[in-house]
């Protein structure tokens, strides 16, 4: 009777935490043992988040990637020094920041630039390598950017 108490407490601290934003697999099982979950219980409701589909290592590093790229300018660096702190596999991180590298940034550094119109190529161009994202990338985007507005 008291194990399935906790157990049903366990979900809903787990539910309770997935609903307010998404979470990695690690970030979740650090969060409920905190609340002094035995090792059976996290591993019981971990299990059945994964099964169910509200628990996706994968799905939320995607979410994170691209909350982060549209949301925040953040960068490919940033975005994985991110996901390695929320205890994402290796693998999954790496997939994720080659798709997220493959992209094309221009539309993200036009609004970029809206955004601190104040400030002039040198100073983009540093903001935005210190967000995280690749030094040619930026330079050779910025130029193009630069290009096209000067037509």
């Amino acid at each position: 009777m008291e194990k399935q108490k906790n157990l049903d407490n366990a979900r809903k601290d787990a539910f309770r935490l997935i609903k307010i934003r998404a979470r990695s697999e690690h970030e979740l099982y650090t969060r409920l043992k905190e609340k002094g979950y035995s090792q059976e219980i996290l591993d019981q409701v971990i299990d059945e988040l994964k099964k169910k589909g509200f628990l996706d290592d994968l799905k939320f590093a995607k979410l994170f990637a691209s909350d982060q790229i549209e949301l925040k300018f953040k960068g490919p660096k940033y975005i994985e020094y991110e996901l390695k702190n929320f205890g994402v596999k290796e693998e999954i991180i790496a997939s994720v920041i080659k798709e997220i590298s493959d992209s094309n940034f221009k539309e993200i550094f036009i609004r970029f630039k809206k955004a601190h119109k104040n400030d002039n190529e040198d100073e983009i161009f540093e903001k935005l390598i210190k967000r995280g994202f690749d030094p040619y990338t930026v330079k050779k985007t910025l130029r193009e950017i630069s290009n096209e507005t000067e037509v």
